[in-house]
C-alpha cells in the first residue's frame, strides 16, 4: 500500500463529471503545471489511503470567449484582447488510469471510476519511484538499468532472464534510437555478473564497437552451410529453360554419388549429361548449351568453390560473450537467409537437447526481422529459402524461449513483420513511431491494451522508448531515456574527420606540384 503525506504532494485539479475505471478527465487549478506524459496520483475512491497511478495523454485549454459566435474573435480581428475572458479560462487534462497496489503488494487496475471533485495530485519523484521499482523481484531476475524514467532519475530496468524466457520486440523509426538500444545493452551487460550470451544478426555493420566489450565479430559465410538442394544451386546461377534441367540432372548426379562439387567438377557432369542426348538432340544445341552453362558457372559460380564446412555455431556461441554476426559484407540474400534458418535451427536444436542440463541459454538479437519473418503479401526481399527462414523464426519464436533461448526482434517497420512472431514476443521497447499501420500493428499484436498508445508514440525524442512487458519490471507501460554510451558506426571515422584527411592528402599532393603548370600536374 502506497501512502502520501501533504508534504509529498500537492494538488494540481479536480476530477471531472464523465471519468471512468480506466478514464479520468479534469480541470487544472490555476496556479498549478500540468504536462502530457507525466504521471500524477489521485486517491482510491474506496481507500483514501491508497494512491492510484495515472498519466496524461492530453491537454486543452479552452476558454468560451474564443469559440466561433463569441465576442474573442471579433475583438482579435481588430487586433485586441478581450481581456475579460482571461476570467473565463481553464485548462482540460485528460489521463489513463494505470493502478494501484493493493495491501499485498499485488498491482490491481481501478475497480471503480473517480468522482467528480476528487483531488488530482503531482507526486514527488521518491513518491513516485514506489510505483516504478517493485519491493518484489523475481528470484532469478538479471537486472540490467538501461536508463531513468523521463524527466526523473528513477532507473528503469531490463529483465534480461525475461527476456530469454519470452522475447522482446523492439520497433522505431530511422534514427529513433533502435541500435543504439541494442549496443548499449549488450555493452552494459557485459558488466554483469554472470554475463549472458548474445547472437546479433547484424544487417547494416553497425555494432563492430562493441568488439571493445568483448564481442567478436565474423562475417555470416563463416556460418553458412553448405548447399544441399539442387534447385537452389541452379536458381544462384540463373539458369532457366533447358539448360536448367540438364544443370538440375548434373547436380543432382554428383549429389547422389557423393562427388565434391566444385565449378570445374560441375562442368564435367554438365558435359557427361548432355551427351546423352536426353535433352539435346543435335551437337550444335548441345555446344550452345554448354557454353551457355559455362559462362554461367565462370561467372556466378564461385559459391560453388567457395562451399566450406561451416564453423561451429554452438562453439562460439558458448565461447563469446557476444557474437556478431555480420550480414553487411554482400548482397546474397538466399545465402544470408539460408545463414540465418542454419543459425536459429542449431541454437534451438542444442538449447532442446540441454534442457536437462540448464547449461545453455542466449539471446538472439535479429536486425531488420522483416528480411527474415516478413508478413504475408509484403515479402520486400525475395530468395528461394525465404519460406524455410520465415518457418525456422516461427518455430524459434513459438517453442525457443521455453528452452532459454530468447530472440529480440528489431524493425523500423512492424506492419511488414509477421504477426505471429509480434505476438510470440512478451516485451516491447518501442521508439519513435508515426506511421499509422505499423502504430497498428503494435497495439494490436502486443500486449499494451490501449489506445492511447498512438498519443504517446510519435512525440518521442531520440533514444526514448515505451517499454512494457514482463521483462520490465514496472507493471504499467514507462518512458525511458535510454542511457547511450556507445553509438553505432559503420566507418572506423565521422564524416568531418575524414574531409580533414581528405584536405590534408589533397594539400599535401598540391605541394608537391607547386611549381609545375597545372597541365603537367598528376590528376
Amino acid at each position: 500500500m502506497h501512502r502520501q503525506s501533504e508534504s509529498e504532494s500537492r494538488p494540481v485539479g479536480y476530477a471531472l463529471s464523465g471519468c471512468t475505471h480506466d478514464y479520468l478527465n479534469f480541470v487544472v487549478m490555476e496556479d498549478a503545471q500540468v504536462k502530457v506524459n507525466h504521471f500524477y496520483f489521485i486517491d482510491h475512491p474506496m481507500n483514501p489511503n491508497t494512491k492510484v497511478l495515472v498519466r496524461t495523454f492530453s491537454i486543452q485549454p479552452y476558454n468560451p470567449e474564443m469559440i466561433t459566435g463569441r465576442t474573442g474573435p471579433l475583438a482579435g480581428k481588430k487586433g485586441r484582447r478581450a481581456e475579460y475572458g482571461k476570467r473565463l479560462e481553464y485548462i482540460i487534462a485528460s489521463a489513463e488510469i494505470l493502478g494501484y497496489y493493493d495491501e499485498k503488494g499485488r498491482w490491481r487496475m481501478m475497480e471503480v471510476a473517480p468522482s467528480p471533485w476528487d483531488y488530482i495530485y503531482e507526486p514527488n519523484e521518491e513518491a513516485l519511484k514506489n510505483f516504478f521499482i517493485p519491493k518484489k523481484v523475481e528470484a532469478d531476475a538479471l537486472m540490467l538499468e538501461i536508463g531513468k524514467a523521463r524527466g526523473t532519475n528513477i532507473p528503469v530496468y531490463i529483465n534480461l532472464n525475461s527476456v530469454a524466457k519470452g522475447h522482446m520486440f523492439v520497433a522505431g523509426m530511422t534514427r529513433s534510437g533502435k541500435s543504439s538500444f541494442i549496443i548499449n545493452l549488450v555493452a552494459k551487460a557485459s558488466r554483469l555478473k554472470p554475463r549472458p550470451h548474445f547472437v546479433i544478426f547484424d544487417m547494416r555493420g553497425e555494432y563492430n564497437g562493441l568488439r571493445r566489450y568483448g564481442a567478436k565479430v565474423l562475417p555470416y559465410a563463416s556460418f553458412t552451410p553448405e548447399i544441399s538442394d539442387p534447385k537452389i544451386i541452379v536458381e544462384k546461377l540463373e539458369i532457366k529453360g533447358k539448360e536448367a534441367t540438364v544443370l538440375l540432372d548434373a547436380v543432382r548426379a554428383m549429389l547422389s554419388e557423393g562427388s565434391k562439387l566444385t565449378s570445374q567438377s560441375l562442368l564435367e557432369k554438365t558435359e557427361e549429361v548432355l551427351s546423352r542426348k536426353l535433352v539435346y538432340k543435335t551437337e550444335s544445341s548441345q555446344r550452345k548449351a554448354y557454353e551457355t552453362i559455362k559462362w554461367a558457372l565462370e561467372t556466378k559460380g564461385k559459391f560453388i568453390d567457395r562451399e566450406t564446412k561451416p564453423m561451429n555455431i554452438i562453439d562460439e556461441v558458448k565461447a563469446n560473450f557476444a557474437l556478431i554476426v555480420d550480414f553487411s559484407v554482400d548482397t546474397d540474400i538466399e545465402s544470408q537467409q539460408r545463414t540465418a534458418k542454419h543459425i536459429l535451427d542449431s541454437v534451438r536444436e542444442y538449447a532442446m537437447q540441454r534442457k536437462d542440463h540448464g547449461d545453455f541459454a542466449c539471446i538472439i538479437a535479429v536486425e531488420e526481422a522483416q528480411y527474415f519473418a516478413p508478413e504475408r503479401g509484403v515479402e520486400m526481399r525475395e530468395s528461394s529459402v525465404q519460406n524455410q527462414v520465415k518457418a525456422s523464426m516461427i518455430e524459434t519464436a513459438s517453442q525457443a524461449g521455453g528452452y532459454n533461448v530468447g530472440l529480440i526482434l528489431m524493425t523500423q517497420r512492424p506492419a511488414y513483420v509477421l504477426k505471429s512472431t509480434i505476438s510470440q514476443c512478451n516485451s516491447v521497447a518501442c521508439f519513435r513511431l508515426k506511421s499509422g499501420n505499423d502504430q497498428d500493428a503494435i497495439l494490436q499484436y502486443t500486449e499494451y491494451g490501449s489506445e492511447r498508445l498512438k498519443d504517446y508514440l510519435p512525440g518521442l525524442a531520440d533514444h526514448e522508448a515505451m517499454l512494457w512487458g514482463t521483462a520490465v519490471p514496472t507493471p504499467f507501460p514507462i518512458i525511458a531515456e535510454i542511457e547511450v554510451e556507445e553509438y553505432p558506426q559503420k566507418a572506423v571515422a565521422f564524416a568531418k574527420s575524414a574531409w580533414e584527411k581528405m584536405e590534408q592528402n589533397s594539400e599535401s599532393k598540391n605541394s608537391q606540384f607547386s611549381g609545375l603548370p597545372l597541365h603537367l600536374r598528376e590528376p
